[in-house]
């Protein structure tokens, strides 16, 4: 038997830890599984604050990944929230939140070769969001980034390309200053940032500033 159909055979599951469904363990069958209200989806969490189609964990080649479909409230892994409608990888033990009503933990019988694999793969940059560590390839960044610098990483890996405005981190960073935190104090998080991300790659710069709107990541596209 092949690897890749060995893998197919060996399904991952969403164990809900807390809130609707609480207790529930839930193997995926298929390569989509749609989360919302809708008494269709495949999985329903029965609420006001959950959308009808609210988020969908999808299958692509062998790796797995959550989308939120442009839900009201949001899908949050591991702590962040997500950019509606991107594609963000899932990996073993990770942490979801749908709106602010359930919560499961992913769980992967393939979690060595599919972490394994998606490094090597990446041309740049990939995090492990569950030990909060940081690769290059095979290389992971060492000391680790702090809580706050992994944080900010993270996020801006979310949105997928889209630019991330200075209220926006400062919300992610200092959710408890309500819109009192200075762009300079943003600006020495994002230097402090680049400054250990170089320490992997000194040859890019994975963080652009994009004037008068505000930062953004962008991914290695190859090798040199």
């Amino acid at each position: 038997m092949s690897t890749k159909k060995k893998r197919l055979l060996r399904k991952p599951s969403l164990q809900f830890t807390s809130g609707i469904r609480g207790g529930d363990r839930i193997e995926i069958q298929t390569d989509s599984c749609v989360i919302g209200r809708d008494p269709d989806s495949d999985i329903q969490l029965d609420s006001h604050f959950v959308s009808r189609r609210h988020a969908e964990v999808v299958c692509e080649s062998g790796y797995w990944f959550i989308i939120d479909l442009h839900s009201k409230n949001g899908v949050f892994k591991n702590m962040i929230r997500l950019q509606p409608g991107v594609r963000t990888p899932l990996f073993d033990r990770d942490q979801v939140q749908i709106s602010s009503v359930s919560a499961f933990t992913f769980q992967d019988p393939e979690a060595t070769i599919h972490e394994k694999e998606m490094r090597m793969m990446s041309p740049g940059l990939w995090v492990d969001e569950f030990n909060r560590d940081v690769f290059m390839e095979q290389r992971r960044l060492d000391p680790p980034l702090s809580a706050q610098q992994f944080t900010l990483l993270a996020a801006l890996m979310h949105r997928g390309g889209d630019v991330m405005t200075n209220a926006a981190i400062a919300e992610v960073l200092w959710p408890e200053a309500a819109g009192g935190v200075e762009d300079a104090a943003i600006d020495n998080a994002i230097s402090r940032l680049r400054g250990r991300l170089a320490e992997l790659d000194p040859a890019h710069d994975y963080i652009e500033t994009v004037r008068g709107m505000g930062k953004r990541f962008m991914q290695r596209e190859g090798k040199k």
